[in-house]
């Protein structure tokens, strides 16, 4: 008999096919790369209410008001929090020892998963209230939220793991015969995600139309057995990766039925979508055939390099409305990451460098979200961090 899936399983299972670059080190680090003449400068805000010193907050972890959500690890579990503007707090859960948050939408209100006292974790809606969504007969994970309250994400299912949507009660958005998850929702209802064939490595991303409730849309790939969509905006615009007809990975956006290749940095090599704003704009990671891996932007018409702080890597993983694009870089001498932000007309700046009366010691290592009124959430080497823009 198998033993049964934790909430952490799920999240690990429904992640599977999500890709990204992770550095970092604890050697010193040299002077500061100079910003542009007009960035902007942070006060720092903690988002660590029991001083752990590392979290996870996702890319729709951040509303356009600035408001955060996402969770911290520490000896005594995993909690999940809330930054409503103006105070820090914990979540709680269904009376067990751990949360996550991993969605916030517009009007503050935040999607994840709790553990009861007892029985099997739960997926919730907290919008000022912790509500237990329930799940597909299992443990349950909700993962994104939009500005209805309508929660997408994943279940435990009779015969494996299916995407749901809840929107009063919790619906089976089914599968194409395997595991299936639910990544990213619209304020129409639109879900996007992928899910595997049965007894197969194949696996196809989807739309499926909340409303409608036709089933699952097949985006189809770019000419290879597998890829993902990660996220959808209101245009129903999907971004992605998907394997091509070469088995290499490159980044797509999916665009009125037809799925588009974004190409690679240098024409040859792998590209990965991470995160895409309501205009279509997309960035993501991209590596060359020599393993230089660069973050990009690409317009609907070119990709990008967005650089580097002078070494060999770089990563965009979050785009806000104006094209505000943060990730993370290193210099020429020290692999130690820097969190960053990219314009086109500052170019990157290191974000350590904006900051306004930072705490003795801080290093802001990774930006992992920004808010559409330039905020941006962070993690440092004393946690998670949000840098809230100086008015």
């Amino acid at each position: 008999m198998h033993a049964p899936l934790t909430a952490p399983t799920l999240f690990a299972l429904g992640l599977a096919g999500l890709l990204a670059a992770c550095g970092g080190s604890d050697k010193p680090h040299p002077p500061p790369h100079p910003p542009g003449p007009h960035a902007l400068t942070y006060d720092v805000i903690p988002l660590n209410p029991r001083g752990e010193t590392y979290g996870v907050i996702n890319p729709h972890g951040i509303n356009a008001n600035g408001q955060v959500t996402g969770h911290n690890f520490s000896d005594e579990g995993t909690r999940a929090f809330l930054y409503d503007g103006t105070r820090l707090f914990e979540i709680g859960t269904f009376g067990g020892a751990n949360s996550q948050a991993n969605g916030i939408n517009r009007c503050g209100h935040v999607t994840g998963w709790a553990e009861p006292a007892v029985g099997l974790p739960q997926a919730f809606l907290y919008d000022g209230t912790l509500r237990n969504l329930g799940s597909l007969g299992g443990e349950s994970v909700g993962y994104a939220v939009n500005d209805c309250d309508v929660v997408a994400g994943w279940s435990a299912a009779p015969g494996g793991v299916h995407a749901f949507v809840h929107d009063g009660a919790i619906r089976d958005l089914g599968s194409f015969g395997g595991n299936s998850f639910a990544l990213s929702i619209n304020s129409r209802g639109l879900v996007a995600g992928y899910s595997f064939f049965a007894n197969s490595e194949a696996m196809r991303p989807f739309i499926y139309d909340s409303k409608a409730a036709t089933g699952l849309q097949d985006l189809g790939t770019l000419g290879g057995h597998r890829a993902l969509a990660k996220v959808i905006n209101e245009a129903g615009q999907v971004a992605g990766w998907s394997l091509n007809a070469d088995g290499v990975m490159r980044a797509f956006r999916y665009s009125d039925g037809v799925m588009a290749d974004l190409g690679s940095l240098d024409g040859t090599g792998v590209s990965e979508a991470m995160d895409m704003n309501e205009s279509g704009v997309v960035v993501g990671n991209a590596t060359s055939q020599s393993g230089a891996q660069h973050g990009f932007v690409h317009d609907g018409t070119s990709m990008r390099d967005i650089g580097t702080l002078g070494g060999l890597f770089s990563e965009a993983v979050a785009v806000n409305a104006s094209g505000v694009v943060v990730g993370s870089s290193q210099t020429e001498t020290d692999p130690l990451q820097r969190a960053v932000s990219w314009t086109p007309a500052e170019g990157m700046v290191d974000l350590n460098t904006q900051l306004h009366a930072p705490p003795r010691g801080i290093h802001v290592t990774r930006a992992l979200a920004v808010s559409d009124n330039g905020s941006i959430a962070a993690l440092a080497n004393t946690g998670l961090v949000l840098l809230k823009v100086r008015r």
